[in-house]
């Protein structure tokens, strides 16, 4: 299936995002541009790898197609964040007749891209050098469900990974089965799953052949990037995986592990969960040694300043709180349905094992867990979403024993 079609059924009608993953293609974007956009202006967002080519190539191109492309080059520099750069740029009546916003660049500036075109409700698509993240079809305001066009410059892409992809298709894996020991705890739990996750997240494999380098591989992954961006969208929280990238990502403690160690990390997890019998387990205990919120709030703040984090991460941690009486009935829940839980678990568990081979071995040929990557997953946990696996083998006192005993 399509993805336009896709999102179409499961997302919304006015859904319709062209995708495309090519070599070559910034030698005619322009044209793309043409066939999605009518005339009328069009901002161009870049970052400094493309500035060259945005200077001397898209806005000539732009313009003899008769679009009136309003430039912006968005610089990086301590305390200027790039919605401002855009912002500025959108000044002295720019935003008169703009049909469009195109990133040139990263997810990070696509995401600060879709939020101005929320804010002003027009559409928007971009250029990637790197794959699309789990954001990538986020909603770009109330007309557009998500972005008119998502571009993969595979040369850049290909580039950047050093003409091999094994990490990216790694890194994807481990995130699909991540996600779905999420979904397992969602069954134990009897709640919904949204409406075309799993069928999104079957097309989410990154492919499995006997070349990395190949521009055909560079091309499926993509594809399956993309659509585990829809899963994401569907879905409509981050996973315990996302979590956990995310909060390294915005720490300023934590180095960026490969794949295969948060492949490892949750193995060992899983492995020490499923020789827990469901009768061991006490979800009255358990919800009892939740704490009040401001109390919780007070400890929350030291981890958040001891990695470095902002306070922002409260509120998400406000948004996830449960009071003890509400965990001990999701708690009980889980345990009830036990058995069929780790049914699911295990099935993961065996994937995580062999995900983790590639994870560096000591002398003694184990896998050594970095005690800074323990504190990775550990602190998450206290912002994870709140029926996330994560979340609830946290609350259940099963993470932190499974990392150090």
């Amino acid at each position: 299936m399509q993805i336009s079609d896709f999102l179409q059924k499961y997302l919304s009608p006015k859904a319709v995002p062209y995708v495309a993953f090519e070599t070559g293609i910034s030698a005619h974007l322009d044209a793309y541009l043409q066939q999605i956009w009518p005339e009328g202006r069009i901002v161009v967002v870049s970052e400094m790898e493309y500035r060259e080519y945005a200077e001397q190539k898209l806005l000539p191109a732009l313009t003899a197609h008769g679009y009136e492309p309003v430039y912006c080059l968005c610089v990086q520099s301590a305390g200027v964040t790039r919605r401002s750069q855009i912002e500025e740029a959108l000044g002295d009546g720019a935003l008169e007749r703009v049909v469009g916003l195109i990133s040139l660049g990263g997810s990070a500036l696509f995401a600060s891209v879709r939020e101005e075109a929320s804010l002003l409700n027009v559409a928007a698509a971009a250029l990637l050098s790197q794959f699309p993240d789990t954001h990538a079809l986020d909603s770009c305001g109330e007309s557009h469900p998500c972005a008119d066009a998502v571009f993969c410059d595979l040369d850049q892409i290909m580039h950047a990974c050093h003409g091999d992809c094994r990490e990216a298709i790694q890194c994807l894996e481990v995130d699909n089965y991540a996600l779905r020991a999420d979904i397992a705890v969602l069954k134990a739990l009897n709640a919904r799953i949204p409406e075309g996750v799993m069928e999104a997240l079957k097309e989410a494999q990154p492919p499995r052949q006997a070349s990395s380098s190949t521009s055909e591989c560079f091309v499926e992954l993509c594809d399956a990037y993309i659509w585990r961006a829809a899963v994401s969208r569907l879905y409509g929280e981050p996973s315990s995986f996302d979590t956990v990238l995310g909060y390294a990502r915005t720490g300023q403690e934590f180095p960026a592990y490969p794949a295969a160690y948060h492949a490892r990390l949750m193995a060992q997890v899983f492995d020490s969960v499923l020789e827990v019998e469901g009768l061991e387990l006490s979800p009255e205990d358990c919800a009892a040694h939740q704490p009040p919120k401001e109390i919780l709030r007070r400890t929350l703040q030291q981890i958040l300043l001891q990695d470095g984090q902002s306070f922002d991460y409260l509120a998400v941690a406000d948004e996830n709180y449960e009071d003890r009486n509400t965990l001990r009935v999701v708690l009980n829940a889980l345990v009830l349905n036990w058995d069929a839980f780790c049914s699911h678990l295990r099935a993961v568990a065996d994937m995580m094992h062999v995900l983790a081979g590639s994870a560096d071995l000591d002398e003694d040929g184990e896998t050594e867990l970095d005690a800074t990557l323990k504190s990775l997953w550990l602190h998450a946990a206290r912002f994870a979403p709140k029926h996330s696996f994560l979340k609830i083998l946290n609350a259940l006192g099963l993470v932190e024993p499974a990392l150090y005993i």
